[in-house]
């Protein structure tokens, strides 16, 4: 795929449309790339060297920069332990061994080889993501670029933009995931295009810029925005039905406010009538109470007058005896003056007291007459009051039950 531009212009280009928030370059070296007019506005970036020389040169040339980070780390496809192979190419040295890149360096050397802890591109990414840093570009400038592809895995959908070194003239061994064709079969069927090609000073080397299928995208955007707007007017219809429950719902709430407004003044009338009725039964039962006391009073006073009465009917007939005694008195005195009328003076004088205890007799029986007339009287009296309180007894109840049911 030829191109007029180079890759570095074409990401200037891209940026206007795709917006860099995060730059990962993976092979950085020592930072002399990174003053290329491309990362002049580049907002973040996080810049990984394996070798540690090249990573101390990186970190002073980053420094100026205050969201730029530098970082001294091997990147594989996997996390763990990863051969390092030093080469007498110095910017060939990484993952791959010298035999895997005679054929792009005929006269090249191993000059050390050594393990290290190496990390994926997938847990960078996941460290980033997790300090709330989103990176969307990503540049590979090393060997073997598919290989550390291979390590994205998930964190390969935030990614935009995606720049790889590969061989493009084909390796003896192409199973080390160096070549472009291995890095097309893993980007392309995740909607990824080819943008460019670059060739570099080697002819067997080059670089390749991917970018997102953003037709294919824009055709799924379109889709899911069509779906957007059928749910929208989905919802509008739910809304308008929902506003009309609310509605309905409103006006059945106003209604049953009114409703309650009523039953609370229908309550606090019934409340009043009964705190009213409850001041009643309050009165009632203090004229309970003094019924009851006069009630009493009455029936000791019934009590003394039917006593007084016993007493006067007892003196009554007391006085009947002595009235009887003094009559069988009277016969025998007259049998008596009859007898002895010879005897006149005696008897004159015998008749003389007895006709002035006979009138004492009568005017004492005349008085008890008339105190037993008065004590009648007083019985009469006393018993239309009885008849009275009777009367009001029965009254009270017929009327009001509950106070006698109280006492």
């Amino acid at each position: 795929m030829a191109n007029t531009q180079t890759i570095a212009q074409w990401q200037q280009i891209l940026q206007a449309l795709i917006p860099v928030e995060g730059w990962l370059y993976i092979g950085a070296g020592r930072g002399e790339v990174l003053s290329e007019p491309r990362f002049a506005k580049v907002p973040r970036l996080l810049a990984v060297e394996a070798d540690e020389h090249a990573s101390q040169m990186l970190t002073h040339a980053m420094s100026p920069h205050r969201n730029w980070k530098a970082l001294h780390a091997l990147v594989d496809n996997t996390a763990g332990q990863a051969s390092w192979h030093q080469h007498s190419h110095e910017g060939e040295s990484g993952l791959l061994p010298a035999e895997n890149l005679s054929t792009l360096w005929p006269n090249i050397q191993e000059q050390q080889h050594s393990k290290l802890p190496a990390t994926s591109l997938s847990q960078l990414m996941g460290q980033t993501n997790d300090h709330q840093e989103h990176y969307n570009w990503l540049t590979i400038d090393c060997l073997p670029a598919a290989r550390l592809l291979q390590g994205l895995g998930e964190a390969l959908q935030p990614l935009d933009i995606i720049e790889v070194r590969v061989a493009i003239n084909g390796l003896p061994t192409p199973q080390v995931g160096a070549t472009l064709e291995e890095c097309d079969h893993l980007l392309l069927p995740q909607g990824f295009k080819r943008l460019a090609l670059e060739a570099t000073n080697n002819p067997l080397l080059g670089k390749a810029l991917y970018g997102r299928a953003f037709k294919q995208q824009l055709a799924k955007a379109q889709k899911i925005n069509s779906e957007l707007e059928h749910q929208n007017s989905a919802l509008n219809t739910q809304c308008a039905e929902l506003k009309t429950i609310n509605k309905t719902i409103t006006q059945k709430h106003e209604s049953t406010h009114k409703a309650l407004e009523a039953q609370k003044s229908r309550e606090l009338q019934v409340k009043d009538k009964l705190q009213q009725a409850q001041e009643d039964v309050v009165e009632l039962e203090n004229q309970k109470d003094n019924l009851a006391s006069q009630y009493a009073e009455l029936k000791v006073a019934l009590q003394l007058a039917q006593q007084n009465h016993e007493n006067t009917q007892s003196e009554l007939e007391a006085q009947r005896q002595r009235e009887a005694a003094l009559q069988n008195q009277l016969q025998l005195n007259q049998t008596e003056l009859k007898e002895y009328r010879s005897t006149a003076k005696l008897s004159t004088k015998l008749l003389t007291k007895i006709e002035a205890d006979a009138s004492d007799l009568r005017e004492r029986y005349s008085e008890k007459i008339k105190s037993e007339q008065e004590l009648k009287d007083l019985v009469k009296e006393l018993h239309a009051k009885l008849q009275a309180a009777s009367h009001f007894y029965h009254q009270i109840e017929q009327e009001h039950p509950e106070l006698l049911e109280k006492l």
